[in-house]
């Protein structure tokens, strides 16, 4: 069995029908595209935004009869870093995509009004109430780029209205399917 990464997938089949989908509550799997899927393997590579090497694994796949993406994020280096799972989907009374992000280090949940504009998903938190909080709030930016690979930059809010920082950037391409 296949664990997506819902996140990524998500925003990556809704760069080109974000309309659609607040139109029509269709599956995910037939929403109008420019052939983008999320689904599959993906080996990803970028930084963290000290500068240091950063490297994971996405996998993703549709689940709940089309309407949702799972994704699943491994870190490879840190190895020691990063596991996640994501949901991501539309919900017709919030009329917005929903992310939900279950991870090793806590949970999250993120949304975009806007969908995909031009090819790029923006999935933003909540604006958190903790003045102890290491950020008011945090986002991910997923981009479809050329050659069917994709990124994916998160980025930080320290205080609310402040300049968004980045804390970590991957570029990701598609594992080549196993011959049968």
């Amino acid at each position: 069995m296949r664990y997506p990464r819902p996140c990524l997938y998500l925003a990556f089949v809704l760069a080109a029908g974000s309309v659609a989908i607040a139109q029509s509550p269709k599956p995910l799997a037939v929403l109008p595209g420019n052939g983008f899927m999320l689904t599959g393997d993906w080996k990803c590579e970028g930084q963290f935004g000290n500068g240091k090497p950063h490297k994971a694994t996405f996998t993703g796949a549709t689940i709940l009869g089309d309407k949702w993406i799972e994704l699943t994020e491994r870190d490879v280096e840190p190895a020691t870093g990063y596991l996640a799972k994501y949901l991501i989907g539309y919900d017709p009374q919030q009329a917005r995509l929903v992310e939900f992000d279950a991870n090793n280090f806590g949970a999250a949940v993120y949304s975009s009004d806007r969908g995909w504009q031009n090819g790029v998903l923006t999935m933003t938190s909540p604006i958190s109430q903790d003045t102890k909080a290491a950020y008011a709030a945090n986002r991910f930016i997923y981009t479809v780029l050329a050659g069917g690979s994709f990124s994916v930059n998160w980025q930080i809010e320290k205080t609310p209205a402040s300049a968004w920082v980045q804390a970590d950037h991957l570029v990701c391409n598609r594992e080549p399917v196993p011959a049968s």
